[in-house]
């Protein structure tokens, strides 16, 4: 192993200081106990240099140990699944890997001269850390989450080793603001404030906190507080810079708001119901219940008769169904190994998708006869639509605060989806390939309705009315996953070579009573 290069380095002092010692002093020190003395008190301060060498080497050990075991200590007994799925958590491991590990890498290769990240190691980018933040700021939201008791580690009664301190909620603060969710930034930016005045050691400066705080205010409209705690800012670093053209520009935009009027906030767009729906604060009618029934459908195929199809129905009006126990662990495994190698980020078009936050991936048959044997399946339970109009079973996985925001699955252009030249999307079956501990949901808003994933179920429904037009009532949304991971496998199904199983209705009294009824005629 190659020596450490601050040993090195010491060591060419000293023999330096030799040198420098044999040049100006006479040789044949053996000649007089004097000089002899010399060589003495040489080897005594080589001693003394060693000292501090060892003691140097020493105080960087026990830093690097220290760190470690600081390290180690957050994942200590942790549940893989568990752990990365929970967003704070998963936002710390990333930054670690980022930021803390990089630091203690450069100081070792520095030092040492060996690597403790090399080109194997796999390192997130920046753009995972500011994703995890988006996601984090996103399940705040919807699932109401209060940022002390995130802080403390409490999430939905899942619980981190520890609580966080002032850095890491600054560092939570800073990435969101980054990603430009500048409300929930804030209230980390607060919250860091808040645990820095507890702390006796702090690991980040109130001034480096102030700083990047006041910018998140400005940024938000909140421009009596920015120039507040720029004041704030300012008594602490009376001559920075920064702060000055800031308070200047602060105090421009009060008096702009004190004679104009306050600038209005853009409104989130969604349906009101959407999130209360994710959370299961919406409660159907008993009425309505009771009309729903659960039973053994044998009617599609002769096989059906040996091995009938478990259905729940969720919705008669419109009609959708839950299909219980349709796939296997064993075959969920499959499918999602078949997955997991060939995963790539939603997209819609060939545009990275910012409404889908997910990774999906196309299986054909090709792949695996399994993909065979699950496009049979849904032809049973879509009662019968051909399948020469299904598409290949798509494969997907959430991430942090994993969502797809609230949409039709068919298409109102036209033509629809002209890349498959196979028609609108007259159907969709999906797979839930995991149970989900907490979100994760499929949501009705036009319905009040919400479905939970349950692993190794399927739910089905119509998109369009009998007539081709889009069944607006239809508008679903799949829910933000808080902790867990979500997969699922969907498989739609478009209008062609459906002619003749399913004909086009133009009257509501025409339609089968299995099908559902329009709610006007067309």
């Amino acid at each position: 192993m190659a020596a450490p290069k601050f040993l090195l380095s010491a060591l060419g002092s000293v023999l330096f200081f030799l040198l420098a010692v044999e040049a100006q002093i006479p040789s044949e020190f053996y000649s007089s106990i004097q000089n002899m003395e010399l060589l003495l008190k040489s080897e005594l301060a080589i001693l003394d240099r060693l000292d501090k060498i060892i003691r140097l080497s020493e105080a960087k050990i026990s830093e690097l140990k220290r760190q470690r075991d600081s390290l180690r200590q957050d994942l200590e007994g942790v549940d893989s699944l568990e752990y990365v799925s929970n967003p704070v958590s998963a936002f710390l491991m990333t930054k670690r890997l980022l930021k803390d590990y990089q630091d203690i890498d450069d100081l070792i290769r520095k030092e040492l001269d060996v690597k403790l990240i090399d080109e194997t190691t796999i390192i997130p980018a920046t753009v995972d850390l500011l994703g995890v933040a988006e996601g984090l700021s996103r399940l705040q939201d919807l699932y109401l989450l209060e940022v002390e008791d995130m802080a403390d580690g409490y999430m939905y009664g899942y619980k981190l080793n520890r609580k966080l301190n002032s850095k890491e909620c600054y560092e939570i603060a800073l990435a969101m603001s980054q990603s430009t969710v500048f409300e929930n930034a804030n209230k980390w930016f607060r919250e860091a404030l808040r645990r820095w005045e507890a702390e006796e050691s702090p690991k980040v400066s109130k001034v480096e906190i102030l700083d990047y705080f006041t910018f998140s205010l400005f940024e938000d409209g909140e421009y009596q507080e920015a120039y507040d705690r720029t004041i704030d800012l300012l008594r602490l670093d009376p001559k920075n810079e920064g702060a000055l053209q800031k308070k200047e520009t602060f105090a421009m935009w009060l008096k702009f708001v004190e004679e104009n009027g306050p600038i209005p906030k853009e409104p989130k767009l969604s349906h009101p119901l959407y999130e209360p729906l994710c959370r299961g604060e919406v409660h159907r009618f008993a009425d309505e219940l009771s009309k729903l029934r659960c039973r053994l459908d044998t009617t599609t195929t002769p096989f059906l008769r040996l091995a009938p199809l478990k259905v729940e129905e969720v919705s008669l009006e419109p009609p959708i169904y839950l299909y219980h126990k349709v796939i296997s662990d064993e075959e969920i495994d499959k499918l999602i190994e078949l997955g997991k190698a060939r995963l790539n980020r939603a997209t819609v078009g060939q545009m990275v998708s910012q409404v889908r936050i997910s990774q999906n991936v196309w299986l054909s048959e090709e792949v695996d006869p399994l993909l065979g044997v699950l496009q049979r399946r849904t032809y049973d339970m879509s009662r019968g639509l051909s399948m020469q109009g299904f598409d290949m079973v798509q494969v997907n996985n959430y991430g942090i605060g994993g969502h797809n925001i609230p949409h039709y699955d068919c298409d109102s252009e036209y033509p629809p989806f002209p890349q498959f030249n196979m028609g609108n999307r007259l159907a969709t079956l999906m797979y839930y390939l995991s149970d989900v501990e907490v979100g994760g949901g499929t949501v009705f808003p036009r319905l009040s309705l919400g479905v939970f994933p349950i692993k190794g179920s399927a739910i089905f429904w119509h998109n369009v009315h009998h007539n081709g037009n889009v069944d607006e009532r239809m508008l679903h949304a799949g829910c933000p996953t808080l902790i867990g991971s979500k997969w699922v496998a969907n498989i739609w199904i478009h209008e062609y070579h459906q002619e003749f199983v399913l004909p086009c209705k133009l009257y509501a009294e025409n339609l089968p009573e299995d099908i559902g009824r329009e709610e006007e005629s067309n």
